[in-house]
């Protein structure tokens, strides 16, 4: 494995006044989290434990590309979507 990433990300409902200012804002209540995996070479998931379970995951892309001039490459992008 060459790079791995997780990002986590709430969206936030809001109430706004006549003037613009927030006065009410609160999260919806999903939690998005996006897991990219770079790797060079042969492709596991199984090796990239550091990132947590793959049970839940939806994988949403996933590619890979491969030449004679270098090992082969590989980039999955996988999503997670739980509650609070």
């Amino acid at each position: 494995m060459q790079e791995s990433s997780k990002e986590k990300t709430v969206e936030v409902a809001s109430i706004k006044d006549e003037n613009g200012a927030t006065v009410v804002a609160q999260p919806k209540g999903v939690v998005t989290t996006t897991v990219v995996i770079k790797s060079k070479g042969d492709v596991s998931i199984g090796t990239a434990p550091s990132i947590g379970s793959f049970s839940g995951f939806k994988v949403t892309s996933a590619k890979i590309s491969e030449s004679n001039d270098d090992f082969r490459t590989a980039e999955i992008t996988a999503v997670e979507y739980s509650t609070l």
